[in-house]
């Protein structure tokens, strides 16, 4: 399977950076600036990385839950698959809390170098901040105000299985063709059960919103990077991204119904 994207992030942060040493370099040409070569700031390093990560959790939870899937094997040879799936999906909601808290820091970084202000680099933190603080950017308030809906259902359910002892319990259903529907549901020690839907449904959702939350902020890069560094950028002008195997667009697009007209997968 093969993505193409305008919109990737670690991409757009690469182009970024090329771009800042050309201007650097002109700078020495031109006797305006020292030669100051920037080093790569840790959560850009670390944006490419969790990115990774989570696509190969991903991965992991998409080929068990396939095997769970199969009607044609018996569910008393998937016990230690179901175990499994239930092991990946409990780490692809913390794998994706670390993916927003990486992208809150290179906010952190954009806005301290750039005009001072100190945003938090929790991306809970954050949102909380954007409410409460008169100060917080007002253009980019505006695109935080999407994630209120989702984030705090989310957060709730990453909180109960890291703090709260939960685990997830993963609910097999027949629909009217005969095949299975995978959902998820909270394991407490008590009696109470909470339904959280389907698996990939669910999960393709969260990929959505998080790469639409992505094209936001490039888009927002665009404006904010011409009045910081004087560079003119544009969606026509972003680098085509090719990722073999990638899982974070596939979910978002065949789960989630995540639409872009620079998105292109192959199966």
């Amino acid at each position: 399977m093969e993505a193409i994207h305008k919109n990737d992030l670690s991409a757009y942060l690469s182009d970024w950076k090329m771009k800042m040493e050309m201007i650097n370099i002109l700078n020495i040409l031109s006797k305006i600036g020292k030669n100051k070569p920037q080093p790569i700031p840790k959560t850009f390093q670390a944006i490419f990385i969790q990115t990774n990560d989570l696509q190969i959790v991903l991965r992991y939870l998409d080929s068990k839950l396939r095997i769970l899937e199969n009607n044609k094997l018996p569910f008393s040879k998937k016990y230690q698959d179901y175990a499994d799936a239930i092991v990946f999906l409990k780490v692809t909601y913390m794998f994706y809390r670390i993916l927003l808290d990486t992208l809150a820091g290179i906010l952190e970084y954009f806005y301290k170098k750039n005009e001072g202000i100190n945003l938090p680099h929790s991306f809970h933190d954050l949102l909380v901040k954007s409410k409460k603080w008169k100060k917080f950017p007002k253009d980019l308030n505006l695109i935080l105000k999407k994630t209120y809906i989702w984030f705090p259902e989310f957060k709730e359910r990453r909180v109960d299985l890291v703090h709260h002892y939960k685990s997830f319990l993963i609910l097999l259903k027949k629909n009217k063709s005969g095949e299975y529907i995978l959902e998820h549901s909270n394991r407490s020690f008590g009696n109470k059960f909470k339904n959280f839907g389907e698996i990939r449904k669910y999960i393709g959702f969260l990929l959505c919103v998080y790469q639409q939350l992505i094209d936001d902020l490039l888009d927002h890069f665009d404006t904010k990077f011409k009045d910081w560094y004087g560079i003119t950028a544009g969606r026509s002008s972003r680098t085509q991204t090719i990722r073999e195997g990638d899982m974070l667009w596939w979910w978002a697009e065949k789960y989630g119904n995540y639409k872009h007209s620079d998105l292109k997968i192959k199966e």
